[in-house]
């Protein structure tokens, strides 16, 4: 863009495949050159060993087709980088939720106020304490975001697989907890051990549960705060609760 970089100020672009109508599959911010500074990179470095594989790999099938990578200018003079970020985050939180499968490595900048599903939101805001009854003895799981926003069903993020000892404690129901709150409710009904590849290297301490979603249980915890179960820095994802 020589001559019109300068005038651009901060700026967010797109990305776009000519080779799939036009998609967009990458959004930045940058200012100058750097909109076109993503086919250069592509052509020097080895996607193989950076971050940025699926987004250079992408560059290099629209180039080994003859074509040149789209590009779309959605916002430009932005005042500064904070802004471009914040542009940039809200942005590849609409694409995604309408569908369209990115190669950026993370969604920018400013997530922790960016798309979450709306019960995860409200439950951040308004989740109240609530005392596990001392009749229910309760494994509490917590979930990491990765698994919480990976698609998928929340009862496989949550059976497997853990240092647990089932058979000394004995906990009948497992809380998929996630920042603290809970999220799903299963009654256990049997264990097991994971399959052979999990187990290597990591010892024979590991078991995944059996379980189903436990409705009654779920109308007295779901989306409440167990947070005040949860020992500060512990290693150990699980949680033991009136299991003496």
């Amino acid at each position: 863009m020589p001559g019109v970089s300068e005038c651009l100020g901060y700026y967010v672009y797109a990305l776009c495949d000519p080779l799939e109508h036009d998609d967009i599959f990458y959004v930045g911010k940058g200012s100058g050159d750097r909109v076109y500074q993503h086919a250069r990179h592509a052509k020097h470095v080895d996607s193989s060993k950076t971050e940025d594989q699926l987004k250079l790999t992408r560059i290099r099938e629209i180039h080994g087709a003859g074509l040149d990578v789209g590009v779309e200018i959605i916002r430009h003079e932005l005042e500064n980088e904070d802004e471009a970020f914040e542009v940039e985050a809200a942005i590849i939180d609409v694409l995604r939720i309408a569908g369209f499968a990115l190669t950026n490595a993370v969604s920018g900048h400013g997530t922790k106020r960016g798309w979450r599903p709306l019960e995860d939101i409200l439950a951040e805001y308004v989740a109240e304490p609530v005392k596990i009854r001392s009749e229910h003895r309760v494994l509490l799981i917590r979930l990491n975001r990765a698994q919480w926003l990976a698609p998928g069903d929340l009862y496989e993020k949550t059976r497997a697989s853990w240092k647990v000892a089932p058979e000394r404690r004995k906990p009948e129901w497992a809380f998929a907890v996630y920042d603290g709150i809970v999220r799903a409710v299963f009654k256990i009904e049997s264990w097991e051990r994971p399959p052979k590849e999990v187990l290597e290297g990591n010892g024979f301490q590991r078991w995944d549960f059996n379980g189903v979603p436990d409705v009654a249980m779920e109308e007295l915890y779901i989306w409440k705060d167990v947070s005040g179960y949860l020992p500060r820095g512990a290693q150990n994802p699980v949680t033991y609760v009136n299991c003496g």
